[in-house]
């Protein structure tokens, strides 16, 4: 009996482990995301776990608080005392103004914070980790694996090999396209659930995971901004909407806490004790060494809070045009376009110096209608995405040759617009004079002469 119950014991506790470190490895650093959600899911909430075992530290393995009484008093009756005005709570009163003998005045002017600022530190450590779970859920139910492609990526730009690195790209671009066909099934598949629905809807298909990723950049915003709220009502502060952006003013103008009652180091405490049938009141003063720690962690959280909000609000800012608006996407792509025509001019200028060769781009501008069907109905805003992520995390580069074998499958796929607009061209070319050109399409190693 007593090795049943130890060994259910055992599976409880090996229960909470495994689940407590699948809840940690869920906040680990991924790479479906940029450095600006890192500072709000991951180095905020590990900044707040420091600030809150720096004061767990003062609180509970030192002395937080220190009342004044009677000096012929015992032992027991100080360690009383103290202990009871630490779960009571104190009021601060200037040393210069009478203490009022109501006391409904003085429950007014308590203080009653400090007890409970390390559970209000962890509590803000999850609320900022909560948009990063709800990003993480969304993308996990849309089915378009980033984190795979980005870490596929990683590796394919450090091989040194270019035979390897070739097939690696391409094994990326194979999945690419299929996590973008799957974003798009044939409309006459019907959807059972209502995710499903919603993901294989005409006006958000190839767009779901971008919408998931900008709400949850909106949300890391309001975060940061509700910090400011949510320690203001923890502080009690009545008098300001944002309190610590007064306290931070009191600090840079030097007024002392004796004059503004921000975060006071010396309070007062009122304890009743009852001997026999009479009920005494008294009236101690205390001193909160736990102020002094917490004056200055608030003070640098609230700095911290209003950095973290203008990056984070500039980075939904940036995002959200760069996502929805069509001529940034379009310009996005056009850039990793010139930048491998350039290269591949250059290497048909190697081995053919005297060849006229015509640019990848010059075909674009020709035909803009090309690229915003690539951009806009092949790629669409899920696809636009993937490449920023891959571009933040494995470079430029890789995002080159990745876009320059998206563009080739794009072209197999639509090989008789890319036909219509090689005649249409050739037309044109004849018309100048008949010149001989070059036209390189997508691979260099394929080109086309017209006379």
């Amino acid at each position: 009996m007593w090795h049943t119950a130890g060994l259910r014991q055992d599976r409880q506790m090996f229960f909470h482990a495994t689940l407590a470190r699948s809840f940690i490895s869920a906040l680990s650093i991924r790479g479906d995301d940029d450095a600006v959600d890192r500072l709000n899911y991951y180095y905020t909430p590990l900044i707040l776990a420091i600030c809150c075992l720096v004061i767990s530290a003062k609180q509970y393995g030192g002395t937080p608080i220190e009342c004044w009484v009677n000096p012929h008093s015992r032992e027991s009756m100080e360690e009383y005392i103290e202990s009871y005005c630490w779960i009571q709570n104190t009021y601060w009163i200037p040393m210069y103004e009478n203490v009022p003998d109501d006391h409904t005045a003085r429950e007014e002017k308590q203080i009653g914070y400090y007890q409970w600022v390390p559970f209000i530190l962890i509590a803000q450590a999850l609320i900022f980790s909560l948009p990063c779970i709800f990003w993480r859920l969304c993308s996990f139910q849309s089915g378009l694996n980033i984190q795979t492609l980005i870490n596929a990526s990683t590796d394919a730009q450090t091989l040194l090999d270019n035979s390897d690195r070739q097939k690696a790209i391409d094994s990326i671009c194979q999945n690419f396209v299929d996590h973008l066909d799957l974003q798009s099934p044939n409309g006459r598949i019907r959807a059972r659930g209502w995710i499903a629905r919603i993901k294989f809807s005409r006006f958000l298909s190839g767009q779901l995971v971008t919408i998931f990723y900008n709400f949850t950049k909106f949300l890391y915003s309001i975060n940061v901004v509700g910090q400011f709220i949510i320690l203001n009502a923890c502080l009690k502060s009545n008098d300001y909407l944002f309190f610590g952006f007064q306290v931070l003013n009191d600090i840079w103008a030097g007024r002392p806490w004796t004059e503004t009652g921000h975060f006071p180091r010396v309070t007062l405490c009122d304890f009743e004790v009852r001997y026999l049938a009479n009920l005494n009141r008294y009236t101690v003063q205390c001193a909160l060494l736990i102020n002094i720690i917490n004056e200055k962690v608030f003070a640098f959280l609230w700095i911290w809070y209003m950095i973290l909000a203008l990056i984070t609000t500039s980075s939904f800012i940036y995002w959200l045009a760069n996502s929805f608006i069509h001529s940034e996407k379009v310009d996005y792509i056009m850039k990793f376009i010139q930048i491998a025509e350039s290269s591949e001019f250059k290497k048909m200028q190697k081995f053919e110096k005297d060849a006229t060769v015509e640019r990848l781009y010059t075909v674009i501008a020709f035909a803009p209608h090309l690229l915003d069907g690539f951009v806009s109905d092949f790629l669409k805003s899920d696809g636009i995405l993937m490449l920023r992520m891959i571009s933040n995390h494995a470079g430029d580069m890789i995002v080159v040759q990745i876009v320059r074998s998206l563009w080739q499958e794009y072209r197999e796929r639509n090989w008789r617009e890319f036909e219509e607009n090689e005649e249409m061209k050739d037309m044109e070319l004849r018309g100048r004079g008949g010149l001989t050109e070059r036209i390189i399409i997508a691979n260099p190693s394929q080109t086309k002469s017209y006379l």
